[in-house]
């Protein structure tokens, strides 16, 4: 733990009181089963607590906050030969069978790759050559780089495959080898993708409640991917499949604010956290702002679309990223701070920004003394 004097009581306390109202609302008034949060600064855990079914340090399904931990191994290889311009078609030459010639890396980070709903599943997507063939068929819904539209899935495995045609290495030891077993953070009580099944015993499986409560279990809605059992989590689904811990997650992106032992090449690591690359509307109207792996929070005014993330006390430059249910992890470059709060229950309607998220971020943006 931090020194207590790094932090305002009375903030942390309200942090707490907010995480433990979900818990105590139950699941069939949008509460949640258990919760998890922590808070991190120079690199050390200040705070770190469970809440109703969680402990501090259990693990817990990251959802899309997976992709924020898995493009950190994508930097590494833009210090190389790759670079986010480059044409998705000269790595893979049949995808969408050749259909979308101009599509890039970029676009594909970014969301405005046009074939946001391209179809895929577990355990089909366990397989890599029924991946490729998907590739093969997959077609855009709109032109490449048209238009911003969350991509939760799809993106991820041509992403993966991306990353094992230039590395030589599966996607998920990829990860693990150059970027979260140099910082301290592998397996399933740090960060993780794609662990062995006989590691994900202690994960607090998910429920997903996002149509309504179902007192019965096996009247739930199953999650995509698998997502709420082992073998599912096995898999390692790139865009929202990773396992860890508020402070494993917390403790990351301290290290995308520092770039601990230029672990990333410099220019690389700032253009990754801090170059806005789109700054438009999504779909329905919301201004969004992101960097290649990011959302930006931006200023307040006229910024609801972050800031319905974020929460009001972050500074103008916080980057992170929001996960189904609630979820979110960010740092604040102006303060040092990261933050993470990760829960095993989706609620609301998916792709909606939680309520909760935005709570938390403020309560959280508010427990330094400064």
């Amino acid at each position: 733990m931090g020194s207590a004097t790094t932090i305002n009581k009375a903030a942390l306390q309200a942090l707490r009181d907010r995480a433990r109202r979900d818990v105590d609302a139950g699941l069939p008034f949008g509460g949640v089963e258990g919760c998890s949060i922590a808070l991190a600064k120079d690199g050390e855990i200040l705070w770190e607590e469970g809440f109703g079914a969680a402990c501090a340090d259990t693990p817990i399904l990251l959802l899309s906050i997976t992709k924020t931990v898995f493009e950190s191994a994508l930097w590494q290889l833009f210090a190389g030969s790759l670079k986010p311009e480059d044409r998705v078609l000269e790595i893979i030459p049949d995808f969408m069978s050749g259909t979308a010639p101009d599509l890039t890396i970029g676009m594909l980070e970014t969301h405005m790759g046009g074939f946001p709903w391209a179809p895929l599943d577990f355990p089909e997507a366990a397989d890599r050559d029924t991946r490729l063939a998907a590739f093969r068929e997959w077609r855009t819904d709109r032109k490449p780089g048209e238009a911003y539209e969350y991509h939760p899935l799809c993106v991820g495995w041509v992403l993966a495959e991306i990353v094992e045609r230039v590395s030589g290495v599966d996607y998920r030891t990829f990860l693990k080898r150059q970027v979260l077993e140099p910082l301290g953070l592998s397996g399933v009580k740090g960060v993780s993708l794609g662990e062995p099944i006989s590691a994900l015993k202690d994960v607090l499986l998910h429920h997903n409640c996002m149509y309504g409560w179902a007192p019965d279990p096996s009247k739930r809605a199953p999650m995509v991917y698998g997502l709420d059992t082992h073998e599912g989590l096995a898999l390692g689904t790139p865009g929202a499949g990773g396992v860890g811990t508020a402070s494993g997650v917390a403790r990351l992106y301290q290290a995308y604010l520092s770039n601990p032992g230029e672990l990333w090449n410099p220019a690389i690591h700032r253009d990754a956290i801090s170059r806005t690359r789109i700054d438009g509307p999504d779909p329905v109207g919301r201004p969004m702002l992101r960097t290649l792996s990011f959302l930006q929070a931006g200023p307040p005014e006229g910024r609801f679309g972050e800031r319905d993330v974020f929460g009001s006390a972050v500074s103008d430059r916080t980057f992170g990223h929001g996960g189904q249910g609630g979820q979110i992890a960010w740092a604040d470059p102006d303060t040092g701070l990261s933050f993470c709060y990760l829960t095993n229950t989706v609620v609301f309607p998916p792709f909606c920004f939680h309520p909760r998220a935005r709570e938390l971020s403020s309560l959280a943006a508010r427990v330094l003394n400064r």
